[in-house]
């Protein structure tokens, strides 16, 4: 899913349809203004004027989050150099959001939405769908060039949980219902590596992590699941079954999604991935790819778009195949 400004409304949204390789636009109104910060549970998550709002693209219902303005003076865009996808010369606003997920979906009782603030230290903060305001979640953890100070790179809902791994792979678990809190060093080489937080399977499973290669050209890549069970640690997976996982490669910055999905029209074990192929100040592309978790071979019939997109988008978000 793309979403399209400058240049053209900015109400309308693309979809890439990738069982049939078709894009498919829609007009919605409520988009106008806003950045796409990423989706969870089928719903868009968008920013605007030091809030977020939740929208469901098919029943085009909205819910609104507290503001964050409060907290907005502590926050900045980039170390030293300004982040171009975080600025909009237009009105001025500086974008705050760099990643969002939802414990559920908000149209059911209880869903609690956790957003990581692009900051020195990252910070995260999280809110019920009634609050007035937002909780911070994570104590202040130092800056990425201080190798004393590990930041976050990345988090994600399981079971309730929030679980969380900094840049050395340790892995926090927070607890928002007793507001507990556990460490645990994960003893993950993440040498010449990056990874994505993914979700996992069942009520008794835990998250999973897919870590990929960066000194290569092409990506390779393995998944570990969070195991607990008197000695905490990764064990790693070699197949995941009739599932299909979804990422956005973190490169140079950590992602905005990943979904774990089975679909029916594909076969199972297999992690797809995207990469920008061209980008300009006027338009970009995009490459999907995708792989065999075991053999480590491309997968045949996966089509990239063809068309060129105005401008960089906010985002490239993998949606679940329902939305409603």
């Amino acid at each position: 899913m793309i979403f399209e400004k400058n240049g053209i409304d900015d109400s309308y949204i693309t979809f890439y349809d990738l069982s049939r390789s078709t894009i498919h636009r829609f007009e919605l109104p409520f988009l106008s203004g806003k950045y796409i910060r990423g989706s969870s549970h089928g719903w868009l998550i968008l920013e605007h004027d030091y809030r977020l709002s939740l929208l469901n693209p098919i029943s085009r219902t909205s819910i609104e989050l507290p503001s964050f303005r409060d907290v907005s003076t502590n926050l900045v865009v980039g170390y030293k150099r300004k982040w171009s996808e975080s600025f909009d010369e237009t009105s001025g606003y500086k974008r705050c959001i760099q990643k969002v997920i939802l414990s559920s979906n908000p149209s059911e009782p209880g869903c609690v939405v956790v957003a990581r603030f692009k900051s020195l230290n990252r910070p995260l903060r999280y809110c019920r769908i009634d609050d007035s305001s937002w909780t911070k979640l994570q104590a202040d953890v130092g800056h990425i060039n201080n190798p004393l100070l590990l930041p976050l790179w990345d988090f994600i809902f399981q079971n309730n949980l929030v679980f969380t791994m900094n840049y050395n792979g340790e892995v926090t678990i927070y607890d928002l219902e007793n507001l507990s809190v556990k460490k645990f060093a994960s003893r993950l080489n993440l040498i010449s590596s990056r990874y994505n937080l993914v979700q996992g399977v069942g009520e008794s499973g835990g998250p999973l992590v897919v870590k990929h290669s960066v000194d290569s050209e092409k990506p390779s890549f393995s998944v570990y699941e969070w195991v607990n069970n008197g000695e905490a640690k990764w064990c790693q997976v070699k197949n995941i079954g009739k599932r299909v996982f979804f990422i956005d490669l973190p490169k140079p910055i950590p992602a905005l999604s990943s979904t774990n999905l089975q679909l029916e029209n594909w076969q199972g074990n297999q992690i797809c991935y995207h990469a920008w192929c061209t980008m300009t100040s006027k338009y970009f592309q995009i490459d999907i790819n995708c792989v065999n978790l075991e053999s480590g071979k491309d997968v045949e019939n996966i089509h990239s778009p063809t068309d060129e997109f105005p401008t960089k988008s906010g985002a490239t978000l993998w949606l679940t195949p329902s939305l409603i």
